[in-house]
């Protein structure tokens, strides 16, 4: 996601690595919050090993800094793939634990392990929130993470996941931090989600908004193991990303339903409709592609 305009002029850019930790002591000075945005978004198991490093040292790093500078309060990014999926069929809140299933990936694996870090400073005296986002919907750099949704329906799908996640507006998110710098919530995580959607769903009405054929095939496991394995020799030999892999045959393949009652009643949250945020963001993407 890009900053809205309104904020681009009011933030100064300082470009680094959370795994240099020089860097960092310059980078966070006379500062009251850290918010902890930072990892590798991939779905892409071959740099499996970068993943889990960058989230875990780099948290480790900032946690860090944040306890030798007496930080007033810590506000970590993680995920609800963090809180991971054990199940098919599952309604999942903040109790859950990650469990290393097969529906699990290793993006939420390095999530988890940066959580670990975030809770192991609470411990040591850090007012931390950890806020944990379903699938966030925006505009932005259309190729990349989440926000590629739209330009892989704009481009044409014949298939769609056969599972149901958590979704929520990028705003929400915002507002989420926001509220969590403000209201007195020390050590507490929040599944910060609006709406339960299948992808089936969210890609046809992504499709209707920027009036392109939907996908009218499901993906399920049984056809999906095919896939992957097509999908692994192509990225072999063109040296390319595979665009499915088995991790996400399977976390795509469950019923994920994520439990929002927590941050409605004690961060407040009102969320956006997706089909607002759906109709808003595809406006701004054929802006951006046909003009």
């Amino acid at each position: 996601m890009d900053l809205s305009s309104d904020f681009q002029n009011k933030v100064s850019w300082v470009e680094g690595d959370v795994l240099d930790l020089t860097f960092l002591m310059d980078a966070i000075k006379d500062i009251d919050c850290i918010v902890h945005v930072a990892s590798i978004v991939t779905f892409s198991t071959k740099d499996r090993k970068k993943i889990l490093q960058v989230a875990k040292d780099g948290t480790a790093n900032l946690v860090n800094i944040a306890l030798d500078k007496n930080i007033k309060k810590f506000i970590h990014i993680s995920s609800v793939a963090a809180i991971g999926r054990k199940k098919p069929i599952e309604i999942i809140d903040e109790k859950n634990i990650f469990s290393h299933s097969k529906y699990d990936t290793t993006y939420g694996l390095s999530k988890f392990l940066s959580e670990q870090e975030v809770w192991r400073g609470h411990a040591e005296g850090l007012n931390v929130t950890i806020l944990n986002p379903s699938m966030i919907l925006g505009y932005g750099r259309w190729s990349e993470s989440s926000v590629q949704i739209f330009k892989k329906v704009f481009n044409g799908l014949q298939f769609y996941p056969a599972g149901t996640t958590g979704w929520v507006d990028v705003n929400d998110v915002a507002e989420a931090v926001v509220k969590s710098m403000t209201l007195d919530q020390n050590g507490e995580r929040f599944i910060i989600s609006a709406e339960n959607l299948s992808y089936g769903q969210v890609m046809n009405d992504i499709a209707q908004n920027l009036n392109v054929k939907g996908p009218q095939k499901v993906l399920n496991l049984s056809f999906a193991d095919i896939i992957w394995r097509l999908e692994a020799v192509r990225s072999f030999f063109t040296g390319t990303s595979p665009l499915i892999s088995k991790e996400t045959m399977y976390s795509t393949s469950v019923q994920s339903s994520y439990n929002n009652t927590k941050s409605k009643n004690m961060l407040k949250m009102t969320y956006r409709p997706l089909q607002l945020t759906i109709k808003e963001v595809c406006s701004k993407f054929l802006t951006d592609h046909l003009h």
